[in-house]
């Protein structure tokens, strides 16, 4: 008896880690323009997040300089609108107001973040993590819709056959009245927009 219970037990613990496995897998969504996309669920909700990977033919300096210039994000970065800095917390860290543009007859929303960023030249690789921060607003701004779900996160390494290899993975939930079907097709295209306009700042195949 007690060896089916523990057949039983076992059984169970390998159908519960099975689920979670399944549930934490990213599945191929697309591939376009030497980017591969992939998607998830976030948090078992029907937002999906991302995870897009690809090549580029330049060095670290190129990128690490258009990246750094946050403030001119929204020259390439897919829906950001506007980038304003609100404090500098040291030279790789600082928080931001950001405005995102949305599709009529929604409003536009912000959202204030938190940004690192690490630069290791010796290795070849730069890190940037950046999060939703709660910064008080004031003005005509603060009575925007404000999104309070954002992550994203970049890793840019050196290939040792030349150029750089780019992953980039982020969500967003941008609340309110926003369908789940439109902030997931803002997750499935904008991607594939940032990198493109990455790519023709930084002149890249």
């Amino acid at each position: 008896m007690m060896i089916l219970t523990r057949n039983i037990m076992a059984f169970l613990f390998l159908l519960i880690s099975l689920n979670a496995l399944t549930q934490d897998e990213w599945k191929l969504h697309k591939v376009q323009d030497n980017s591969t996309l992939w998607t998830k669920n976030l948090n078992k909700s029907r937002l999906l997040q991302f995870k897009l990977e690809t090549t580029a033919s330049n060095n670290l300096e190129e990128i690490y300089n258009i990246i750094l210039d946050v403030e001119n994000m929204s020259k390439w970065y897919d829906k950001v609108k506007s980038v304003k800095l609100l404090k500098r917390n040291s030279e790789t860290e600082a928080i931001y107001l950001l405005e995102y543009g949305i599709p009529l007859p929604f409003e536009n929303r912000v959202s204030t973040v938190k940004g690192n960023m690490f630069f290791d030249r010796k290795n070849g690789i730069i890190k940037v993590n950046t999060e939703y921060h709660p910064y008080q607003l004031s003005g005509s701004v603060s009575k925007m819709p404000l999104i309070t779900i954002l992550k994203s996160s970049w890793e840019i390494t050196s290939l040792k056959s030349g150029g750089i290899r780019i992953v980039h993975s982020g969500y967003m939930d941008p609340g309110g009245n926003i369908p789940v079907w439109l902030t997931n097709e803002g997750v499935t295209s904008g991607p594939f927009k940032t990198i493109r306009n990455l790519k023709k700042l930084l002149k890249a195949p």
